[in-house]
């Protein structure tokens, strides 16, 4: 794969620099697929110092969706997603996998329950398995509770979900003021006012491709949310303008309290003590942020376990209806062969169940035995009834002994004896 040749990369990525790739339009098969290969171009062999994903999507597949999600949580190099225009629906899933989410001022963020197309008894368990991942996804990522996310993906009676600006978003705790990209009180204003006139997702969508013509690009250190410096080196840096007398003040015996110091301690003391918390809680940020990875992907395990589950099921259903049909067909074919054989006058009515119970444990025997038996001759009705029929047909039938004994008996006569030699 050639550089030239991505269609979502942004710009010339370089490595040790920051490259970009957006995420532009509905999730399908096919641009999951597409993204997550130029991706995984831009991680292996570009390796950029940070990866910037632009999201401007009305949502898709959960299922493709949950593909790109787990490619970039899963990058080895730090990444952050930005709505440049829209994240709906699934693509709001994309956005939250980043190591930072970020948003611009005039950007939308919509978060719904997720749904298949035509719901039923037989899907739920797959929604269900589906919402409770993404639930687990929204509150580990943006330190939500359970019953909040789960009224945002509800949304207000008769909407579905719920739709954030920038602002609404810093609100409602989804993510921190600095993270919001300003751009200008004028492009949001336009954005506002063309928003009123829009129902759709798709629509907002195509309306957020224009405006992100006009937004400045994202600077490459996103300078406008510099963190200010940390507590421990504005210590530092008063420290030399304090006088022995200050370095044990209220203040600082309360600060010192508070961290289990006893009375004699110093200013570096307190610095070292402060610097040592900042530095487990980094550690206890990375073990949390551990944990909610790993719960993500135990979520993830579940759903497809379940849908393992669902498949499962319904191959043992069409198993029994294919069973089910086999014996159909092997009853009616047994039947069918011993009423033909009882038409035909091989056996009677009184021994059907015997033959019918043979075909059922041997088939091939019963089958082969009465193709053997030769058919019966049956005198139809009419010739049955006619009473010169009837005689001749009982003359057929007797023994070769009685028409025998009636000739020898019309040579020598009825009562002939033979006579006693002497």
């Amino acid at each position: 794969m050639d550089i030239k040749d991505l269609k979502n990369v942004i710009g010339e990525a370089k490595a040790g620099e920051v490259a970009t790739i957006r995420f532009f339009g509905k999730i399908t098969e096919e641009s999951a697929l597409c993204f997550n290969n130029e991706f995984d171009y831009l991680e292996t062999y570009v390796r950029p110092s940070l990866i910037r994903v632009l999201i401007n999507s009305e949502g898709g597949s959960v299922l493709h969706g949950m593909s790109i999600y787990s490619t970039i949580q899963n990058s080895t190099i730090p990444t952050e997603c930005i709505i440049e225009g829209m994240a709906a629906s699934m693509s709001s899933i994309i956005w939250a996998a980043g190591n930072k989410s970020l948003m611009r001022d005039y950007s939308i963020l919509m978060i719904h329950n997720p749904f298949l197309p035509s719901e039923g008894s037989e899907e739920s368990d797959m929604v269900e398995a589906f919402r409770k991942q993404i639930t687990t996804i929204y509150r580990k990522r943006f330190g939500l509770k359970k019953e909040q996310v789960a009224a945002i993906m509800d949304g207000a009676e008769g909407k579905d979900g719920t739709f954030f600006d920038a602002r609404s978003a810093v609100e409602q705790g989804i993510i921190p003021a600095g993270n919001v990209l300003h751009t200008t009180k004028q492009l949001c204003e336009k954005v506002k006012n063309a928003l009123a006139a829009i129902k759709s997702a798709a629509e907002i969508q195509a309306l957020m491709e224009v405006i992100n013509i006009e937004a400045p690009a994202v600077e490459n250190e996103n300078k406008h949310f510099s963190k200010p410096a940390p507590i421990h080196k504005q210590i530092h840096n008063n420290e030399t303008d304090m006088t022995e007398e200050n370095k044990k003040s209220t203040e600082y015996a309360a600060v010192a309290a508070t961290l289990g110091m006893k009375d004699n301690f110093e200013v570096k003391d307190v610095v070292a003590r402060i610097t040592g918390l900042m530095s487990v809680e980094a550690k206890l940020g990375e073990k949390e942020k551990a944990l909610a990875d790993a719960q993500t992907v135990i979520a993830g395990k579940d759903a497809a376990i379940q849908n393992l589950q669902k498949d499962n099921a319904t191959l043992n259903s069409t198993l029994e209806q294919y069973k089910k049909k086999e014996e159909d067909e092997i009853t009616a074919k047994i039947n069918s062969m011993i009423e033909t054989a009882v038409t035909e006058g091989k056996i009677d009515n009184e021994s059907k169940g015997q033959w019918v119970e043979m075909a059922k444990s041997n088939f091939g025997l019963a089958q082969n035995t009465l193709a053997s038996i030769p058919a019966r001759e049956v005198i139809s009705k009419e010739i049955a009834s006619d009473p010169e029929n009837a005689k001749k047909a009982a003359e057929a039938v007797r023994t070769t002994e009685e028409i025998v004994a009636e000739k020898v008996s019309a040579v020598v006569g009825k009562d002939f004896e033979f006579k006693t030699l002497r």
